[in-house]
Parts: C-alpha cells; structure tokens; sequence
C-alpha cells in the first residue's frame, strides 16, 4: 500500500481545480467563492491531506521574496522597470528574483511553481501571457491563485493590475501629427491579439476617425517590432505607390530600424515623412534625427507595480484595484510638417 503523501496537485486534481486556487484556498480562504472553497477542503479531507497544518505553514512562511517574469530580459526597455521594482523592494524589506521566460511554457511552470510553493511571496508579471498554471478553473473568470500584479493588462482575468495608459499614448501620438497638418498616415504594429499594441492602436485610429482622417487600416504593417521588422517596414513604405507624410511605430525599436531603413532608401525624415515612435528608449535622444516618441514612466511603473503586490501580501484594503500610469508624449526632430505643406 502507498504511503505517499497527497500534493497540492493531487487536491487540484481531485477538486477539479487550479493549483493556484487550492493554494489560494489555504492561504486566502476569504478571497475564495465559498463552493469553491468547499471543493477544495472536502477534497483535502478525501485524500488525507493535512489542510490545517499547510494552510498554517503558508501563513508563517511567506517569502519575502518577490518574483518578476519577462518576456525578454535582454529588452532594454525593462532596465528602469526592474530598477523602480527593485527600489520599492528594498524599502519594504523584500528582495526580487527575476525570471526569463521567453514565453517558454516550461520556464513559465518552473517559476510559477516556485510561488505556488510558497517560495515566493507574489508575482509580478510583464509577459504576454498568464503561465497556465495561474488559470483559474472557475467559469467566470475568477483568479483565486497567490498574490499577483499584471504590468500588461491580460484579457483573461480580471488581475491587480498596474499598467501605462496606451489608449492615451496612441492618441497623443494621432494629435501631434494631425496638429502638425498630417493626413496620410501609416501605422507600424505590434500584433493586435496582444492588448497593449491593441490599446495603442485604437487610440490612434479613434483621434484620426474624429478628425475625419481615414485611418488607412488597409495600409498598417504587422510585425514583431524588431529593429529588422522596422527596416523591412521601410522598404514596403518606400517602395509603395503612396508615400505616407508620417508613420506611428509601436515602438522605439521598430522606429529606429524604420528610421535607418528610410536613409537607405534615400529619404529624408522628417522632410519626406515623419516618424514617431513609443516607449521613449535613453538612444530614441541621441538618433539622427532625435526620435520623437511617447514616454513611459518605466522606473515609476516597476515601482509601483511592487508596492501594489506588497500591498496584496499584507492583505492591505484596495489592494487589488487598478492602476493606470499616463504616459507622455516628447517630441524631437523627426517629426515636422506633411512635405507637401513645409
């Protein structure tokens, strides 16, 4: 006869449930629906798992460890993020572990299970994704699993959330070139499956659509927004039949690949055609042209991004509201007026 003892994931199982809501469950009974709850403990109590020793433990253990999950670490655009998280971090008395996931699903798994262990006290997460293990099972959506800041507003759930406000960033973009007398305008995206490249996006076509501009949705270029995307999307531009007078770029990346790919076509920026850009990277100042751009608050998102999953740690109230950041629009030398007006 077996005399292993049950896992957390033979009680997810049993109770047809997540991992993330048995230990929600154990640790955070009140923010479990009761039916639910009862799930899981009469399955704890089938398998003969030790619910109250466990659920004990979790509350005298919990890690003052916070853990951050990214898409891409060598992105330089999470330099100032993981700085700002790492500040407020060390204010409160916790350190950070910082984890790559490449959008790998067994990388995903191996850190997830680290917080679902318990050896983490909460995650932030600027991924495309939820890792799967943190789904919830509940037909209505509900995320019951450990302490979790979304830094990317995920569809699936309504999560804790700290995020940059893009609808703003793309209509901020839209009215610069629009005030600057520009009609005929592009859009270089970032896939719209993934919502902040939506949000920023439907920002942009909403300004134009207001101002009576045809947003040329037939003419936006969909890509990985690599500096190698952004120099293919020049040449499409280049080679085109029309000319656009400027161009939104999702990101400073893509832009600045677009910016190099305009020159070896033999066109000026801004005087042929503008281009802004997003995210405000530290060489989007330095480019030739300076890149005009829109910025985010990337040190004071990571910060508050860790003070809110402190703040769901400690159980402290409105900690799971979210938080939208403004971002803001620098202008610099590659945009101008449409050449047919300069």
């Amino acid at each position: 006869m077996s005399t292993k003892k049950p896992t957390v994931k033979d009680v997810a199982r049993e109770a047809d449930v997540s991992i993330a809501t048995v230990s929600r469950a154990m640790s955070r009974p009140d923010d479990v629906k009761p039916e639910t709850r009862d799930l899981v403990f009469e399955a704890m109590k089938r398998l003969g798992y030790r619910a109250n020793q466990a659920a004990a433990e979790l509350r005298r253990g919990s890690s003052k460890t916070l853990l951050v999950l990214v898409s891409d670490i060598t992105n330089a655009f999470f330099a100032s993020f993981f700085k700002g998280i790492e500040e407020e971090a060390r204010d409160h008395g916790y350190v950070v572990l910082i984890g790559d996931t490449s959008g790998d699903t067994e990388t995903e798994r191996a850190y997830t299970d680290m917080l679902l262990k318990n050896q983490a006290g909460g995650l932030i997460l600027n991924t495309l994704n939820i890792p799967e293990d943190l789904l919830p099972s509940d037909e209505d959506g509900t995320y019951s699993g450990p302490p979790l800041v979304s830094c990317g507003g995920h569809r699936e759930l309504e999560l804790p959330t700290v995020r940059t406000g893009d609808e703003l960033g793309g209509r901020l973009a839209a009215e610069h070139l629009v005030d600057l007398g520009h009609t005929n305008i592009v859009q270089v995206c970032g896939s719209l499956d993934i919502p902040v490249f939506e949000r920023r996006y439907l920002g942009f076509r909403d300004v134009l659509l207001k101002a009576k501009i045809d947003p040329q949705d037939e003419r936006r270029i969909l890509g990985d927004l690599s500096i190698e995307f952004g120099q293919n999307a020049a040449k499409s531009l280049a080679g085109s039949a029309t000319l656009p007078t400027a161009v939104f770029v999702h990101n400073d990346e893509a832009a600045t690949g677009l910016l190099h790919g305009l020159a070896k076509a033999g066109l000026r920026v801004p005087q042929d055609i503008s281009v802004i850009g997003y995210d405000d990277m530290p060489y989007s100042a330095v480019f030739n042209p300076g890149l005009s751009s829109v910025r985010l608050p990337r040190r004071e998102w990571g910060k508050l991004a860790a003070r809110k999953l402190i703040a769901l740690i400690e159980g402290q109230p409105g900690a799971s509201e979210q938080l939208i950041i403004d971002p803001e629009l620098i202008v610099r030398d590659s945009t101008g007026m449409p050449r047919d007006v300069a």
